[in-house]
């Protein structure tokens, strides 16, 4: 229902007016209040004048040097403060609003996951005025890079060759980030302590191994190069992804392949540990993908250097 007053219009003094006489009483002085405004003390003085005339009420008077106010000036400060106060505060958070940017950005589930999330905080404190939409995608090579202003994607040689010769893709630009793409054996610290000894990669034979079907080959090729190709393990467990295996070894059910550099967070904090740190297979180089849409954004063009600051 609407209010009885809802087509009654506003009756109020001009803002200048406003402004000079609330500064003023606030302030306790005409000189502290020109200075606030940025004004001179005449032209708030004259602005207070006009005031009182238009309410035909005296609100201040002059008590030596400092301005004092009357009963009325008293009773209508506080009020005229907090509306004040409600408009600079409606008015800074459109401002606000304004400055900000949001950035739309497409990666795979696995990088998503395991590194981007846990980093965007980082980047919230560097940025704070560009919002992060994270959209992921399990496919590597079948998007549009013009849906979103940046792309991730970990491609292989190929598969980045075969990218950059599509029609339509030669205005697309390509940087590598993370350069440190590898990928060795981790597993939780209570599965490695109670678990058979893990000495060379042949005791993997007396454990379970968890495999994702995003990566199927990765444990035999691991296994091939740490000369352990023919190992029967004790067990295996598939997941669709990468991080799904992950994040069960770190819940102690057997060990995954993991990217150090992308789970530099959970070996820190010894949610999972890298028994064979030192026999790492390399993985795929991470890129960031800028459609020509991007070219002029300066949020995604910030994006991009900071992923390549976090090398």
């Amino acid at each position: 229902m609407n209010s009885p007053h809802a087509s009654t219009p506003r009756r109020l003094p001009p803002l200048n007016m406003l402004r000079a006489f609330e500064a003023a009483g606030r302030l306790g002085s005409v000189t502290r209040a020109a200075q606030e405004l940025h004004v001179t003390q005449s032209a708030v003085s004259h602005q207070i004048k006009a005031l009182e005339e238009w309410l035909d009420a005296a609100l201040v008077a002059r008590d030596g040097r400092r301005l004092a106010l009357t009963p009325q000036g008293a009773a209508y400060l506080p009020s005229l403060s907090n509306a004040l106060d409600v408009m600079a505060h409606a008015t800074a958070r459109i401002e606000r609003q304004a400055t900000r940017h949001t950035l739309s950005v497409n990666a795979l589930p696995t990088l998503a996951s395991q590194w981007l999330i846990p980093q965007l905080s980082r980047f919230r404190e560097l940025m704070p005025d560009i919002d992060v939409q994270l959209a992921t995608t399990t496919s590597v090579l079948d998007f549009e890079p013009g849906a979103y202003d940046v792309v991730l994607r970990c491609l292989s040689p190929a598969e980045l060759a075969a990218l950059q010769a599509r029609p339509g893709w030669r205005d697309v630009r390509f940087g590598r980030f993370l350069p440190d793409a590898v990928m060795t054996p981790m597993c939780s610290p209570d599965w490695l302590a109670r678990g058979p000894a893990l000495k060379k990669p042949a005791d993997l034979r007396h454990h379970t191994l968890l495999h994702s079907r995003s990566t199927p080959t990765a444990w035999r090729d691991w296994l091939a190069q740490a000369g352990a190709g023919k190992l029967e393990p004790a067990g295996a467990l598939v997941f669709d992804h990468a991080h799904l295996a992950v994040q069960a070894a770190v819940q102690g059910l057997g060990i995954a392949l993991g990217n150090p550099t992308l789970l530099r967070d959970m070996l820190d904090s010894r949610l999972l540990v890298a028994p064979f740190a030192a026999i790492t297979m390399r993985e795929n180089d991470f890129f960031w993908i800028f459609p020509p849409r991007s070219q002029d954004n300066a949020a995604a063009h910030a994006f991009c250097r900071w992923l390549e600051a976090c090398a």
